[in-house]
């Protein structure tokens, strides 16, 4: 958003937050809930990272938040801003349409479940190993 890296200091540091970074950004995963079951995510990336760095981070951004207690991860999509849309391949489902968030704009949600990451596209990929016969 144009601001520096040291103006979220206070909040990477919070301890009910997972701060991950990448070259160009990171993610920040929230803990909205009491027991660390559902974490909002937002993400945070120059236009140098957009594209596959963002993909690739992302995937190991995924299963290190849902190797420990997290269920559930949620995020916003904003109307009119097709990067903020959530990857369908990860498994995210839209879980509410557009509504008005004054003075913000108009968001709609989406959600990703543990169980939704684990059998999605995005998870399975890159998970072979060199003995698999169809890696070459």
């Amino acid at each position: 958003m144009g601001q520096p890296a040291a103006s979220i200091d206070a909040l990477v540091r919070h301890p009910a937050v997972i701060p991950l970074a990448a070259e160009h950004g990171g993610f920040l995963f929230c803990q909205i809930d009491a027991v660390g079951f559902v974490r909002e995510l937002h993400t945070l990336f120059t236009p140098e990272g957009w594209g596959r760095e963002v993909l690739a981070a992302a995937k190991q951004a995924f299963d290190a938040v849902f190797a420990g207690a997290c269920q559930m991860v949620t995020t916003t999509e904003v109307a009119g801003w097709w990067r903020s849309r959530p990857p369908r391949s990860f498994g995210f489902r839209k879980s509410a349409d557009f509504a008005p968030c004054p003075p913000f704009g108009d968001f709609a949600l989406w959600s990703l479940s543990k169980a939704d990451w684990t059998v999605s596209p995005a998870a399975r990929r890159h998970t072979r190993t060199m003995d698999d016969s169809r890696c070459r």
